[in-house]
């Protein structure tokens, strides 16, 4: 089990106890429109909890002062059996958004997929209206590798995604 603390949060993992604090990261009206999908209620978000455990990524929910205030994954990247790669997600809180704390917890989980896991290369995917989203891959090192033209469908409309990578 891995606990990473800074003086700013604790990354640990995510369990089912923070299922209310997962629900309100997805629900707020910035955050639904970068997400494909958002629970509804605690029951699926505690069904994308369990979801998340078991597909086997370094799952981290970040802590502050004893509150989840979001989470932050690196999986496989695309195919499990590309074990080089991987790609890293998160969401916070709107009350916790621009205080920095996205792009420390990237930065820290980019160097531990580097050092610890041996990853030769880390993206990361964000929509191309999502300005701070791509300020916090840029700040935490990461270089625009290009944009994926209509890469996701919603409501009827095809989003464009920005695709980030760190290259060890």
């Amino acid at each position: 089990m891995v606990i990473i603390k800074t003086r700013d949060f604790t990354l640990r993992p995510i369990t089912l106890n923070d299922a209310q604090g997962y629900l309100e990261c997805h629900q707020d009206k910035e955050a639904e429109k970068s997400l494909i999908s958002t629970p509804k209620n605690i029951i699926e978000a505690k069904k994308e909890i369990k979801y998340l455990i078991n597909k086997g990524a370094l799952n981290f929910a970040i802590e502050v002062n004893g509150n989840f205030i979001g989470f932050i994954s690196l999986e496989s990247h695309y195919d499990p059996r590309n074990k080089h790669a991987a790609i890293v997600n998160y969401v916070i809180n709107h009350k916790f958004r621009g205080k920095g704390l996205a792009t420390k917890a990237v930065k820290i989980v980019t160097d531990y997929g580097f050092k610890k896991l041996k990853l030769k290369r880390i993206s990361g995917i964000c929509r191309t209206f999502n300005k701070a989203s791509a300020r916090v891959f840029e700040k935490a090192g990461f270089k625009l590798e290009g944009i994926l033209k209509k890469n996701k469908y919603k409501n009827g409309e095809y989003l464009d995604d920005m695709l980030w990578a760190k290259i060890k």
